[in-house]
């Protein structure tokens, strides 16, 4: 796997967010590197596979409840190996990356 491609309890982090912390994968695609379960496009749900990253520095015209960063993240992932598909959605590579509505982008770390 030469590109590097991302699994379950990756870590991520959010450029406005406090913490970094693992991208998670309640329901595994059925696709797996070395006993991990590989992650997709699709793999961008807020509090399924990604939860809060503590404080949030952006300040957005709506603060976020308690000014927790909590991913606002409506779209797919960008950067995304579109050869490789898993369950319909294209696999996740390091070079991966997620924007937040309120402001910041979440990266592999």
């Amino acid at each position: 796997m030469a590109k590097g491609y991302m699994t379950a309890m990756a870590k991520i982090r959010c450029n406005a967010g406090a913490a970094t912390l693992p991208i998670l994968l309640p329901i595994p695609h059925g696709v797996s590197s070395k006993n991990k379960a590989l992650l997709n496009a699709n793999d961008h749900i807020p509090m399924f596979n990604i939860m809060p990253f503590g404080v949030c520095q952006r300040k957005a015209a709506i603060p976020p409840p308690g000014n927790i960063c909590v991913p606002v993240t409506p779209l797919p992932w960008s950067k995304p190996d579109n050869k490789f598909m898993i369950t319909g959605g294209a696999a996740l590579t390091k070079d991966s990356c997620l924007n937040c509505m309120m402001g910041g982008t979440i990266k592999f770390q």
